[in-house]
């Protein structure tokens, strides 16, 4: 059973953390075993190195004093011998190594990974043996000499006892002014000084040398951690990169399965993913891609019959759409060449006669509504589309003017007053007969809305684009219920309508013409609750 993908990344990556996690406990472990040597080096041997040294040193002036002391300066000596205590800065000195035994003891996790700091060499010997030494005391019992120069009993039998009986024959003897005694004691007081203070200095010297050897060792054990750090590092990287070139192998046919799908994308139906030799996920993700292409293919099949089916459905369709179009757009200029045709006849049967500019007028207007709608069904005869646009530079204001004087008879004959603000100088770049269309379009659209009368208003206008470019604005409004809110969004589709005799192909030729013209066609509120409809174009 292959091993899934999952699991193989999981696997890599806790080889390399593992590695990584081993080295670097071991550098921690080596970190804290060089922190505590360095720490016992500061605070415990380098404190006793130096006390052992001051020690050492105050002996030896001791000693140089006793040895320079004149017979008249034998009662300065007296007092000063006293506070030289050889003995008491050996036990001082004992207690220190003890102290600094303690606290030398290595951490138990550098014990377990045979970190273990060296352990100091045995201070105490040397000096517990000069404690405990009766070589002065043996020698010194054997001295008549001494004995009558100390001029008492003798009682001392360690040489820890020897200098307090020293130093008071040495004083009795300068009270009694018996000076020569006094020399002589000095001169044994001078060879117990010296005694103490060679024990010392040995000691001092052992412990320099385990200072030095453990001074080699902490270095030692700098480099063994850097050694660590930058093998650990190494190791990690090594692992990661073999980690790396298994997952790559393992994701390979990934790419394969990428071609495959890529293939299927381009058009090559029969394309099939190869399962074999894959982690579980992919060779899932292959079988699941099989049996969505199989689907697939079963399903283009099925949908070739259905096609043929909605294509002749859509011709039908599309020959609906035509004709609701063309009778749309011929029953607004037919409506108004009946208009002009009554009033031609009108004017025809006055008793006066009739008025030849107004009769020429007329019969302009109904030939130019002929002639467009001409165009109109030619157009859509010979393409099945609406007519090519053919745009002229025209201002804007001159070509909703021009439309208004040619509308007002039907919108008299309506009850509906008419406010134009139309000024020139807004020139855009378009198809007049398009214009015109859509202007028909929203005009009829706001008639129908006020079929008791009421005010239909024509603005034009300068305006600037959210992309900043000016914008010519053409704004239809009137004083109709409106349009609710919940059709808006509906309002300029193809065959949507709310009225019961709509066709619903009115505001959709609007949105059509300002598409085409780069515009844009918008619902909005009017002040007195109609609506309004507004045209942006670009201007010229």
């Amino acid at each position: 059973m292959r091993a899934s993908l999952s699991t193989r990344v999981f696997l890599g990556l806790a080889l390399v953390v593992a590695t990584f996690g081993v080295a670097s406990f071991y550098a921690g472990a080596a970190v804290i075993s060089l922190r505590h040597e360095l720490r016992v080096l500061r605070d415990r041997a380098l404190p006793l190195r130096d006390a052992l040294r001051r020690d050492a040193i105050e002996l030896e002036a001791f000693d140089e004093a006793l040895g320079r002391a004149a017979p008249h300066d034998l009662d300065w000596l007296a007092r000063l011998v006293p506070n030289a205590r050889p003995w008491r800065r050996v036990d001082a000195t004992l207690g220190r190594i003890r102290t600094l035994r303690e606290g030398s003891r290595p951490p138990q996790i550098t014990e377990l990974l045979g970190l273990a700091t060296p352990p100091l060499p045995s201070l105490s010997d040397a000096l517990v043996e000069l404690r405990a030494g009766r070589g002065l005391a043996e020698r010194m019992r054997d001295d008549r000499a001494l004995q009558a120069a100390l001029a008492g009993p003798w009682r001392a039998t360690e040489d820890v006892q020897v200098f307090d009986a020293l130093v008071a024959g040495m004083q009795r003897a300068v009270s009694e002014r018996r000076l020569s005694d006094a020399s002589r004691v000095a001169v044994e007081l001078r060879r117990l000084i010296r005694h103490v203070h060679s024990g010392l200095e040995d000691v001092e010297r052992t412990l320099d040398a385990a200072l030095d050897k453990r001074a080699a060792r902490a270095a030692r054990s700098e480099q063994r951690v850097i050694a660590v750090v930058i093998g650990s590092a190494t190791l990690s990287l090594l692992v990661a990169i073999l980690v790396l070139v298994l997952l790559l192998r393992t994701l390979r046919p990934m790419q394969a399965l990428a071609d495959v799908v890529r293939r299927f994308g381009g058009g090559d139906r029969q394309v099939r993913a190869e399962t074999r030799g894959a982690a579980r996920e992919i060779q899932e993700l292959a079988e699941e891609y099989n049996r969505m292409a199989d689907s697939l293919a079963a399903r283009e099949a099925e949908l070739s019959v259905q096609r043929d089916e909605l294509a002749r459905a859509e011709r039908l369709a599309a020959l609906g759409q035509l004709a609701a179009r063309m009778t749309h757009e011929v029953r607004n200029p037919l409506s108004s060449i009946g208009l002009n045709a009554e009033l031609l006849d009108e004017e025809i049967r006055k008793p006066t006669g009739p008025d030849a500019d107004e009769a020429s007028e007329l019969l302009g207007s109904i030939v130019g509504e002929v002639e467009r709608l001409r165009g109109i069904t030619e157009g859509y005869l010979a393409r099945a589309r609406p007519a090519p646009s053919e745009r002229e530079r025209h201002d804007l204001g001159q070509l909703t003017a021009a439309f208004v004087d040619f509308a007002r008879g039907e919108l008299e004959r309506r009850q509906i007053d008419v406010d134009v603000h139309a000024p020139p100088g807004v020139a855009i770049e378009c198809d007049a007969g398009q214009i015109r269309q859509a202007l028909w379009n929203l005009t009829r659209n706001a008639w129908e809305a006020m079929p008791n009368g009421g005010v239909l208003r024509f603005e034009v206008a300068r305006a600037q684009g959210e992309d900043g470019q000016p914008r010519a604005l053409l704004a239809v409004e009137d004083t109709g219920d409106g349009i609710a809110a919940d059709v808006r969004e509906r309002i300029f589709e193809p065959f949507f309508t709310t009225k019961d005799r709509g066709t619903g192909v009115g505001l959709a030729l609007v949105r059509e013409v300002a598409s085409s013209h780069d515009g844009t066609v918008a619902i909005e509120d009017a002040q007195d609750g109609g609506a309004r409809l507004v045209l942006r174009l670009p201007c010229a």
